[in-house]
């Protein structure tokens, strides 16, 4: 075997981890979002469905529900935007995030 043929087998192995791993890194992402989607629903139900007299919610018990994922989602649109703020290499102001 020629160094031109290994360094094209070595290329084609590297592909072909490359998409292993982005298989993985998928898949992990799926379970993760399915996990927090099953959380996120069990905790709001718990903490706001009180009745089960009939089959629609009440409308405190929508509103509710509403208020816990609203609360959710911007917890966690602003935990994103501080791991990404920290992340940044060219971030040059620390404390833009203290309060």
């Amino acid at each position: 075997m020629d160094a031109a043929a290994a360094a094209a087998t070595a290329a084609g192995d590297e592909e072909q981890d490359q998409a292993r791993m982005d298989a993985i890194a998928d898949g992990l992402q799926t379970r993760d979002a399915m996990r927090l989607y099953n959380w996120l629903t069990q905790r709001c139900f718990s903490d706001c469905v009180v009745s089960f007299y009939r089959r629609a919610l009440g409308k405190r018990e929508e509103e509710c529900v509403r208020s816990c994922v609203r609360k959710y989602q911007l917890l966690s649109t602003a935990s994103a935007a501080r791991f990404a703020h920290f992340a940044d290499p060219n971030n040059s102001s620390p404390a833009a995030f203290d309060d």
